[in-house]
């Protein structure tokens, strides 16, 4: 998609620029991620590499060594953690290939888009692309709530709030296309809550051109977009959320950024 200027959470006080960039249509699905556990990967045993998953921009926003205690010591190891309560992993392929990973922490998201040729994406790319950029649309298809277009509140699979369940969370794309933001991309509004780069504090870094918060005072990571389960304040485009790097929750998840390359046009 193509860079721009648009105001952060839909606020004047917080304008941002951010540079041409590519942001996956689909949040990770199970099956992706398995691909990426069988291969072994994301473990103490075959860590990503140093300053892997940089932001072409941004000094330090690489993988850091010392991240690698904070992985799971094997293939088997990882297997065991992502068997949180009501989590779509099953250790064999079975119905759930297509629905958003999740269960899994910051810091397997971040070594998955590296993995998989990406990064996560900065807060403020996130929300760029969620809000059509200087459109600063409140949901990303437009101005109202509808829930023929998102996966939140419980009504995923359409009994309402009183009924949550894991079945509220659909398969990746489920209310596409006309759910999708500008540029395309599906479920940037509930569904599973996707992890971005940025470390949680309150406030912006301001200014912003190709900005992230690195270093912070606390271990939690924003997420974005809200979930199945959560009401129409958390999907809109202004709604921030935070979870600490190392929880495994049945409800967050992630998309991966890409860089173009140097040889082709945004």
């Amino acid at each position: 998609m193509p860079g721009g200027t648009f105001d952060r959470i839909n606020a004047p006080m917080y304008p941002a620029s951010v540079s041409e960039f590519r942001l996956d249509i689909y949040e990770i699905t199970v099956g992706q991620f398995r691909a990426f556990v069988e291969a072994g990967k994301g473990t103490r045993a075959d860590p990503p590499l140093p300053d892997a998953g940089a932001h072409p921009k941004i000094r330090g926003s690489g993988w850091d060594p010392d991240w690698n205690r904070e992985l799971t010591a094997d293939k088997a190891a990882l297997k065991v953690a992502l068997r949180c309560p009501d989590a779509f992993w099953t250790d064999f392929p079975e119905q759930n290939e297509n629905h958003p990973m999740t269960c899994m922490t910051w810091f397997e998201a971040f070594a998955f888009c590296l993995w998989d040729g990406g990064r996560l994406p900065t807060e403020a790319e996130w929300n760029y692309a969620a809000a059509g950029g200087a459109e600063q649309r409140l949901y990303p298809w437009g101005a109202t709530i509808d829930p023929s277009k998102a996966a939140y509140e419980c009504y995923g699979n359409g009994d309402g709030a009183e009924k949550c369940s894991m079945e509220d969370f659909l398969p990746v794309g489920s209310k596409s296309p006309d759910g999708d933001a500008r540029w395309g991309m599906a479920d940037m509004a509930g569904n599973a809550g996707e992890l971005v780069l940025d470390a949680f504090e309150f406030g912006f870094p301001t200014p912003c051109h190709d900005c992230a918060r690195l270093e912070a005072n606390t271990d939690r990571r924003v997420f974005r977009g809200g979930t199945a389960w959560t009401d129409d304040l958390y999907v809109a485009t202004d709604a921030q959320s935070a979870e600490s790097q190392r929880n495994r929750n049945s409800f967050v998840g992630a998309r991966c950024a890409r860089d173009l390359p140097a040889n082709v046009d945004p």
